[in-house]
């Protein structure tokens, strides 16, 4: 049988983090050499082995009953795809999340952000979703008999992919499409919606994440957004060394951006406020037209990764351009798109934007 006890899951547990130590990557790996994350290799009845987006090949079973994840993103995944019953385990949840799915409250912690190993073989799910570029912990966890799944979900195009590949996994294939579909869809009309924008009327932007200094270079979401919305991203060419690059107020008052959003995460130390009043930011064009902004919205951020990134788009399109999206069509896109997604839509005041 694929299960061992729980005796037995945490002595191989313990070996399996010395042998990780000593030598990586010696698990989970791609016999087969086929890479295409979602990849479905051989289904039995019983189960299924599928590629990650890590390139790994992970078998699970075939009815998914009960998941766990530490990587708080992927929790909006599951429940966009119908699954947030069968969530057992995760790190850490969020009143919103909790108003859509109560039994969240209810979860066992299994690690926020890097997995408690321990905690997992405890709970023993029937597979533990988790970001593919943490591959020593997918593999540990393979090792202990808990099959573990590596997403990616930082642009468009792996955020779809990851869609795709956790729809196959639980079984909700067909509403994974349906999203898919949709997301591309609203791609589409944004990419046709800000072609009209000509090279020269282009705004310059950038996204500043959780401490002022620090911004969203070309390769993160939220530069992409910016990008997506017809703006020039200031920050575009920065060579990232970490995650929300710092590049100091100093080069931020060179690039002298015509707007400035900030980060709508929990963990940000500052607001639009702190800026605006300022005085030593008072010359940069955003703070003197008085476009500053915090990304909403305030419930359910819009900028993080997941179906509602192509509303914070909607939203820089509507607050740079608003003669391309006026603020009603913002409000008819956030309602379709929390109907499709969680069925249900809420009040403007409910998710605060």
């Amino acid at each position: 049988m694929r299960r061992k006890s729980i005796t037995n899951r945490i002595a191989l547990m313990l070996v399996t983090i010395v042998v990780l130590f000593a030598m990586t990557g010696c698990g989970g790996g791609n016999p087969s050499g086929n890479t295409e994350p979602g990849k479905i290799l051989s289904q039995t009845e019983d189960e299924i082995t599928i590629v990650d987006q890590a390139g790994r090949e992970v078998t699970v079973p075939k009815k998914i009953e009960s998941i766990a994840l530490s990587y708080r993103v992927a929790i909006r995944f599951l429940l966009n795809l119908d699954q947030g019953d069968k969530i057992k385990g995760i790190g850490k949840s969020e009143p919103f999340l909790e108003e859509l799915q109560p039994s969240l409250a209810d979860c066992v912690n299994v690690g926020q952000g890097v997995a408690d190993i321990e905690a997992v073989a405890e709970l023993d799910p029937d597979v533990f979703f988790h970001k593919a570029s943490d591959t020593e912990t997918l593999d540990a966890l393979d090792k202990i008999g808990v099959p573990a799944v590596g997403i990616e979900i930082e642009t468009p195009e792996d955020m779809m992919t990851a869609l795709d590949l956790m729809g196959k996994v639980c079984g909700a294939e067909e509403k994974a499409q349906t999203l898919i579909n949709y997301y591309n869809e609203q791609l589409a009309e944004i990419e046709e919606l800000t072609s009209e924008i000509s090279e020269k009327d282009k705004k310059t932007a950038i996204v500043m994440g959780t401490s002022i200094g620090k911004v969203a270079d070309g390769s993160m979401l939220q530069g992409e957004m910016l990008k997506r919305a017809g703006a020039i991203n200031c920050a575009d060419g920065m060579q990232a060394t970490e995650l929300w690059p710092t590049a100091g107020a100093e080069q931020i008052f060179e690039w002298n951006p015509d707007y400035i959003f900030i980060t709508g995460s929990e963990s940000a130390v500052y607001d639009a406020e702190d800026i605006l009043q300022d005085k030593t930011w008072s010359e940069i064009t955003a703070v003197k037209s008085g476009d500053v902004y915090v990304m909403p919205a305030e419930k359910d951020s819009w900028e993080f990764p997941g179906l509602v990134s192509i509303l914070g788009i909607d939203y820089m399109i509507h607050t740079m351009y608003p003669e391309l999206l006026s603020d009603e069509e913002l409000e008819d896109k956030v309602n379709e798109l929390y109907e499709l997604s969680y069925g249900r839509t809420f009040e403007r005041d409910e998710l605060g934007y």
